[in-house]
């Protein structure tokens, strides 16, 4: 039973994230770091889901039991974004006296 709908203009233009180059590239950043993924569902039927792989077979686990044809995909390497450098903020969390400590072993 065919359900694509003609609107969408189903093809093989479009990016495949199952393709052999892009799992490539992705396994390839895994071996040195997390990635951040975004899985926006087709037709927005929620709001997209967004995850942070360190496993190859994890990430694709996740391409073969969650997601459904359609579904985007959008995937970033978690050290080239996430640094020390360009953090939103950060801090501490406190104790109950409101008290943080300045050093620690982290």
């Amino acid at each position: 039973m065919n359900t694509r709908s003609e609107k969408d203009e189903w093809g093989t233009e479009a990016p495949n994230i199952t393709s052999p180059e892009r799992l490539s590239v992705i396994r390839q950043v895994l071996e040195e770091s997390p990635i951040i993924v975004e899985h926006w569902f087709f037709h927005g039927g929620c709001s997209p889901d967004r995850l942070i792989f360190e496993e190859y077979d994890d990430f694709v686990g996740h391409l073969q039991t969650k997601t459904r044809p359609g579904d985007a995909i959008h995937v970033w390497h978690y050290d080239a974004l996430c640094r020390d450098d360009n953090a939103l903020t950060h801090g501490k969390c406190p104790d109950a006296d409101g008290m943080t400590p300045k050093k620690g072993a982290y």
